[in-house]
């Protein structure tokens, strides 16, 4: 399998790529519909769960809590912190956008998954281990980088991808000197202030977290502190108070998420003496054979969350060198990225997201 990784110096899920958004539009506001099955005849979308765990007494079903809807407006007014400005529209037609230059594959193209083991993506796609290595032949010597497959075939037969209806979600926060892009796609049938969740946190890990940039943006060096986490954030950054910083991650994050940035060694933000925000400082690129990407339905989890899929489209054909192109081209490879969003008091909460470049 042909890698076209630019890599500089994060390895980490990359960034969506959308245009301006339009004027208002009302926005769905349906709850989730089931995926739509694919044909001819590809599996049905998966949705991951837990690994089993040996026990004598069954495992039992989670229990769905009942939250009341909350408005994007009091979202916001309730975040105990400056937040940027959203605002939800809809595209003309509701469908998703490809990249420019980029042709819709018609004829289908090959389903992937990124896994660090067989079994785990057995259990994910509801298949076998036997299955997924009469798939991927060369398996074994794909699994090499950080301990992943990548690109791993999930399904023998083409997967025609789904035009589930979108919105697009835009976020300015005038006060920050840096900002790559600003709007993002989501499904439509989110709740409004969920759709707002997933563009703020797209916003967020784009710009500062994992994007093309990761970290503070500006931001001045840091003495006598952990050398991992070497500057500090100045006035012209998103935010320059832990405190003020850490109420923007609990208002778009779950607690889970917030740790994973903010409070663990590996994390790309620590919190710094007198209130400061110290982070790591590093830059990327991106997948050239990238195409753009698409979603599968939100399905509603029996805990009450929504889990569905982000699916990364790629050029993978050795005949691709570029965008140099004259004639668009057709993506020939899905990579499925899952998306995961929990519902609180105070709103739904981003739990796994990743930018599909």
């Amino acid at each position: 399998m042909k890698k076209k990784l630019i890599a500089l110096s994060l390895v980490l899920a990359a960034l969506s790529a959308c245009a301006s958004a339009p004027s208002d539009t009302a926005v769905p506001t349906s709850a989730p519909i089931p995926t739509p099955t694919a044909t001819p005849t590809p599996a049905a979308t998966p949705v991951l769960t837990p690994s089993p765990q040996p026990s004598e007494e069954p495992t039992p079903v989670p229990t769905m809590v009942s939250y009341e809807p909350v408005s994007v407006d009091s979202w916001l007014a309730n975040a105990n912190c400056r937040m940027p400005d959203c605002s939800i529209s809809a595209p003309a037609d509701g469908k998703p956008r490809l990249d420019k230059m980029v042709a819709w594959p018609e004829e289908g193209v090959t389903l992937c998954c990124t896994c660090q083991t067989l079994e785990e993506a057995a259990e994910a796609f509801d298949t076998t281990v036997d299955e997924l290595k009469a798939l991927n032949p060369d398996w074994e010597e794909n699994f090499a980088r950080n301990g992943y497959f990548y690109q791993l075939k999930i399904q023998a037969e083409p997967y025609i991808l789904p035009q589930n209806d979108v919105v697009w979600v835009k976020v300015d926060a005038p006060w920050a000197e840096c900002g790559y892009k600003t709007v993002y796609e989501v499904p439509a049938s989110l709740d409004r202030q969920a759709a707002a969740a997933m563009g703020m946190a797209d916003y967020f890990q784009q710009n500062f977290c994992g994007g093309f940039h990761a970290g503070s943006l500006p931001y001045e060096s840091a003495e006598d502190v952990d050398p991992r986490f070497s500057v500090r954030a100045v006035d012209g950054a998103l935010y320059t108070k832990f405190s003020e910083f850490d109420n923007f991650l609990h208002a778009v994050y779950s607690d889970k998420r917030v740790k994973e940035i903010a409070y663990s060694e590996d994390g790309f933000y620590k919190e710094g003496p007198n209130d400061t925000i110290l982070s790591i400082d590093g830059d990327r690129g991106g997948n050239i054979a990238y195409c753009g990407y698409l979603f599968t339905e939100p399905e509603t989890q029996p805990d009450g969350s929504l889990r569905f899929y982000q699916i990364v489209l790629t050029c993978e054909d050795e005949s691709f060198h570029g965008w140099d192109v004259t004639e668009p081209v057709t993506p020939d490879t899905a990579t499925l990225r899952p998306v995961h969003l929990v519902p609180t008091e105070g709103g739904w909460r981003v739990d796994q997201l990743e930018l599909p470049n």
